[in-house]
């Protein structure tokens, strides 16, 4: 019997030590990825998960917590189907083991982000809602946490051109904001501005985000690319050429240096750079960049998502400028078919690539004529 008790308290130290272990993985990681160090936190995050897992179903929660987390950084990093069953999988597991509800929102929150950079809008509005309505049962939950589902689906609505609700919900924002929830609301007001045309605000807005950033953010964080990105719209639209492409760079450099060279991110950047150049009349940049970015879009989404489409038109309308008109016209043609079964016929996307491809039937012409 006394041996039999010996055995027991030793299994019960070393699951003691086993959980220490995890837990000490997972704020590690959590510390990391908080610093936005997303690829030194990666694998402490897949190493607490495991360790999780070893302790069995008295850890089922924490496992589930520390799964979120890894599907968040996944999402974060551009690895969209990695991370997919990865959080539902940890959505499932946190309802099924009674979890809190701020713990249910977290991965309800981050389902909605990741359906919106995937690019599925109404199942990433679902999810934005669901959260936004757990969090609305209760009291207790600070207002910047409170803020963070209305946060998403106001970038939902900025994707889906909904401009009056997203700048209701980012102004909403702006009255309780600390750093990190004013920089996001700064960055999303000033989105919308630059699709309403209004490049001077739009300027003023995306330097209240990075002054916030200055204050809230580490060094590196995405977010800071944003604003940078903004930025560099607004200065593009009303002709400050310098500034527009310093900040440009200073975005793409942010994004590669956080994200990786090849998350969907870093292409949106080559993409607004590689615009810049072309209406500058520098093709052979604007070249070298879409190519990049299409090839990057393809990777994440695949050779026929609108994204990726639309990359190869924009490259096909620069060999257009180059009066490279045999490329031009095949990969011009061919992206212009699959954009039109792919969007709607009011689609700017869709309405780009018809101008793009007129435009290189006028140049043919024109190249015809004596």
């Amino acid at each position: 019997m006394i041996a039999f008790l010996g055995f027991m308290f030793a299994a019960a130290v070393a699951q003691g030590r086993d959980r220490d272990a995890a837990q000490d993985l997972s704020g590690r990681a959590r510390q990391l990825y908080d610093a936005a160090h997303y690829t030194e936190a990666e694998p402490l995050y897949r190493e607490a998960v495991d360790a999780w897992s070893r302790l069995g179903p008295d850890a089922a929660q924490d496992l589930a917590i520390d799964r979120r987390n890894l599907g968040a950084l996944l999402r974060a990093t551009g690895h969209y189907r990695e991370a997919e069953p990865v959080l539902t999988v940890s959505l499932h597991e946190l309802e099924a083991t009674g979890a809190d509800t701020r713990e249910v929102e977290r991965a309800l929150f981050n389902l909605a982000a990741l359906y919106r950079s995937a690019g599925d809008l109404p199942k990433a509005e679902s999810f934005a809602l669901r959260a936004d309505g757990l969090i609305e049962k209760r009291s207790d939950v600070p207002g910047p946490e409170r803020q963070g589902p209305r946060l998403i689906l106001a970038s939902i609505y900025l994707q889906q051109r909904r401009y009056p609700e997203a700048e209701r919900i980012l102004n909403d924002a702006l009255n309780s904001a600390d750093g990190p929830i004013a920089v996001t609301a700064y960055n999303g007001l000033s989105t919308a501005a630059i699709a309403r045309g209004d490049f001077a605000l739009a300027e003023a807005l995306a330097a209240q985000a990075l002054h916030f950033a200055s204050l809230a953010l580490p060094v590196g964080h995405p977010a800071i690319a944003a604003a940078w990105n903004n930025l560099a719209q607004a200065c593009r639209f009303q002709a400050k050429y310098l500034e527009a492409e310093k900040d440009y760079r200073l975005a793409i450099g942010v994004w590669e240096d956080a994200l990786g060279p090849s998350h969907p991110y870093v292409a949106q950047g080559l993409m607004n750079l590689g615009a810049f150049y072309h209406e500058r009349g520098r093709e052979t940049g604007a070249e070298s960049l879409y190519s990049r970015a299409a090839e990057i879009l393809e990777q994440t989404f695949g050779k026929n998502d609108p994204r990726t489409l639309a990359a190869r038109n924009e490259l096909a309308e620069v060999l257009r400028a180059e009066r490279r008109y045999t490329e031009s016209e095949k990969l011009g043609r061919c992206t212009l078919a699959s954009l039109q079964k792919a969007l709607r016929p009011d689609d700017p996307v869709l309405l780009r690539a018809q101008s793009n491809y007129a435009r290189l039937q006028t140049s043919r012409k024109a190249e015809l004529l004596p």
